[in-house]
Order: C-alpha cells, then structure tokens, then sequence
C-alpha cells in the first residue's frame, strides 16, 4: 500500500514538473516582440543659379534675392518589430521618425517656403502578413505609391517630389493646389494620413492593392465630411502591377486609380500608369498620371504629368538620367498653364556597405500662366553629398 502511495506521488509530482517544463519552454519561446532600429542619412550641399529677373535687382529690391550655396540634411530614424504568431501570420509595427531641424514642426504642418510637409513622426502603422497577403493600418502610404513603377534616376535628389526646390525656388505664384508644389508627379497616394492598406499576394506576377483613407485632419474624431461645415477630404485608391521576367528582360508595370472626396475644390480623380524594363545592367522606365477635378466648374486640380528616365549600373557605380513635367491649367481667360519641367543626370558610387557618394546636376523650369517676372524662374543646381543607411 505505501509503495502504491509512493509511486503514485511520484508520478503527481513528475506530471507536475513536466507541466511546468512545458509552460516555460512556451513561455520562452512566445518573447515579446524585439524593436530593431535602422535609418538613414543624407548630407548634401550645392552650388545654385535662379533666373536673374526672377530675383531682386538694382531696380526691383522688393523681390528676394537668394545665396548660390545651400546645405540640406534629409534623415530618418526607423523603429521596426516583428513578431511571427503559431498560425503564421507575421505582426510588424513600423514607425519611421523624421530627425532634421527643418522637419521639426511636429504633426503635419504645411511648410510654406518649400512647398514640403513638416512630420516629426512619418509613418507609423502596423502591418499584417500572411497567406492572405499584407494589410497595413495607420500613418503609412497607400497600396498605389507600395506599387508603382517608373522612371528611374539614383543621384542626391529625386524630381518627383520637393528636393528640387530647396535649390531651384519655386515662384508662389505658380499654383501649389494643382502643382502641389512639383511633388504632384506621376504618383498616387503618396501622403501619410491614417489609412486602411491591403495588397495582395503576387499570383502569376500580378498584385492587386486598393487603400481608404477615412480622413486628412490628422485627428482622432470621426470625420467631418457633411454639412456645410464638412472641410475634412477622404481618399480611394486602387492599383494593379505586374512584375516578371520575360527572357533575359525584367517587366515591370502598373495602373492605377484614386479618388479625393471633400468640398468643391478638393474633389478630385486621377489615374496612373508606370513601366520599368531591366536589361542587365541598363534600366529604362516611365510614368503618366492625369488628374482632373472630380466637381464641375472646377479646374484648379487639372493636370497631366510624366516622366521617362534611364539608368546604367555597374558595380559601385551607377548613373542616371530623368525628364520630368507638369502642366496645369489655371484661368480660361489667360492662355498658358502653370507648368514645371525637370531635367537631370544623377550618379553615385557605393564606398562601403550602406556608404555612397552621390550628386546631381539639376535644371529646372517654374511657368506660371503670366509673364511677370516674380512669377517665373529658372534655375541650375550642382548637388554633391554622402548616403548613409544603417
């Protein structure tokens, strides 16, 4: 009987400890998610040239004259975590902080003398991955600017967004609503308003990806779309690429589609097509986007933009070259559109792992609909800098 007991208790208390084993191997294995840091920074500095009747002269001193020597640092710091749960699905949070004093404004403040936006924080989302694809929720860019293509370029400064006009100023008469300051291109869905983001998963080199964007006010009540005091703008996008390899030639090419809902002069439709074809060493690319307003009577969102450019890489080195315009019409009763054109030769050479040399030699066209002096200007740029990622 008391050997009976004994062996009894024994296998209680092993029963026990095997449990207890088994609950701590668990628990060691299931860690909370590790952030890991990454990030990149870019130092650059140039020699520029505006147009000289766009600046102040000995006759004119009411217009602003600018220095030929400009430096601009552009970096960010990223927090990323990955956790992979027992049914697969990978759980990422995502958040991207914006580290320069020019970008220290905090929430998503316009910045009036170069037309960019003002994030302390960029993007910060969670992502969802898995068989079913990836959904992304939060501050992030839509599924049609994840996949679209285009002209490619490399140097120290991309033309399709603001970098040009920290170099080459931008005339404030040249309209910001429908130029959006030249970052308009050929991209949609490029902004970091809270968003719902799906893509799906590649099948027969096709992705599919669509975006809802409930509200632009960077605010956490519900949006204010009706009424006549409804000012907030709510976005859709959608988009198709395909990625392939067709012999020796690398395809790459997307459409897409968004629309922008809010008051009269915000509402507007666009729709986008990109190609990028790889031949080894040699890439070739261009993109369109036409944009129109969605409201009647309205024309301050009209545009059309594209761009066609080519790459050479070889080794460290690389060098590119990019034309790039935007062309908007403003008034019925004067002839013209407000427009921008871009052209430049960009290059780079890689020093070490995440350490390149880059630079660009830039011009670039600012039109307005006029011919008054302060509202044109044209101007060169020399860029030279150092990338670093880590």
């Amino acid at each position: 009987m008391k050997k009976s007991l004994y062996m009894t208790t024994a296998l209680a208390a092993a029963s026990v400890l095997a449990l207890g084993a088994t609950d701590a191997m668990a628990a060691e294995k299931a860690k909370k998610m590790e952030v890991k840091i990454s990030g990149s920074f870019t130092s650059l500095v140039g020699f520029t040239r505006q147009n000289g009747s766009f600046e102040s002269t000995a006759s004119s001193t009411a217009r602003t004259g600018y220095d030929s020597f400009n430096i601009v640092n552009n970096s960010e710091i990223h927090f990323r975590g990955t956790s992979k749960l027992d049914n697969g699905i990978a759980v990422s949070v995502i958040v991207q902080l914006e580290t320069d004093q020019s970008e220290a404004g905090g929430g998503h403040t316009s910045n009036a003398a170069n037309g960019s936006v003002n994030n302390t924080i960029d993007e910060s989302y969670v992502k969802l991955t898995g068989g079913f694809g990836d959904v992304r929720i939060g501050n992030t860019k839509a599924a049609s600017f994840v996949l679209k293509h285009g002209a490619p370029l490399g140097g120290a400064i991309a033309l399709e967004n603001p970098d040009t006009n920290n170099w080459i100023v931008r005339p404030g008469a040249v309209n910001p609503s429908s130029l959006s300051n030249g970052t308009v291109g050929t991209n949609i869905g490029g902004g970091d308003d809270m968003k719902f983001v799906y893509i799906s998963p590649k099948f027969s080199g096709f992705r599919l990806g669509g975006s809802y964007t409930p509200s632009n006010s960077e605010a956490d009540t519900p949006a204010a779309v009706g009424g006549t005091a409804g000012t907030d703008t709510q976005t859709y996008d959608a988009m198709v690429s395909y990625e392939s390899k067709l012999g020796s030639v690398d395809l790459k090419a997307d459409l897409g589609y968004f629309e922008v809902h809010g008051t009269a002069a915000t509402s507007q439709k666009a729709w986008r097509t990109g190609i990028s074809l790889g031949f080894g060493a040699i890439t070739v690319g261009g993109s369109y986007q036409d944009r129109d307003n969605i409201d009647s009577g309205q024309t301050n969102l009209a545009n059309e933009a594209f761009g066609v450019g080519a790459q050479y890489k070889t080794g460290p080195f690389a060098v590119g070259v990019k034309y790039f315009n935007v062309a908007s019409p403003q008034s019925a009763a004067v002839a013209g559109d407000d427009e921008v054109t871009k052209i430049a030769v960009g290059g780079s050479y890689t020093m070490g792992p995440g350490i390149s040399l880059v630079g660009t030699i830039v011009h670039v066209d600012w039109d307005e609909e006029t011919t008054a002096d302060a509202n044109n200007n044209d101007g060169w740029a020399a860029i030279g800098g150092i990338k670093v990622s880590f």
